[in-house]
C-alpha cells in the first residue's frame, strides 16, 4: 500500500481485463508505467492476454484505469480477479 497524508495507508484495488491481443497488452503496460500511483502487470490465461492493474480505491483513479484500457482496446473485458 502507498502512504497518504501523515503516513496513513491508502486503500488499493485491483482490476483485471481480458485483452484482444498481446500488442495491446504491451502498449497498456507501457502507458500505465507513465501513470502515477498505478501498477500494471501482464498475464496470460490459456493464451488470452490479460492486464492486472492496481490503483487507489477511489472513483477517479478506477475510472481512469477503465477509460485508458478502453482507449487502447475496444474489445477489452473487465473480469473478476481471482487472486
Amino acid at each position: 500500500m502507498l502512504s497518504g497524508p501523515k503516513g496513513t495507508l491508502l486503500p488499493r484495488t485491483k482490476l483485471v481485463f481480458r485483452l484482444s491481443g498481446p500488442q495491446v497488452q504491451q502498449n497498456l503496460i507501457q502507458e500505465f508505467s507513465l501513470h502515477h500511483d498505478v501498477i500494471a502487470t501482464g498475464d496470460d490465461i490459456d493464451g488470452v492476454p490479460l492486464i492486472r492493474v492496481e490503483t487507489a480505491n477511489a472513483a477517479g483513479p478506477i475510472w481512469d484505469v477503465r477509460a485508458t484500457v478502453g482507449m487502447f482496446d475496444d474489445h477489452a473485458t473487465e473480469i473478476k480477479d481471482d487472486t
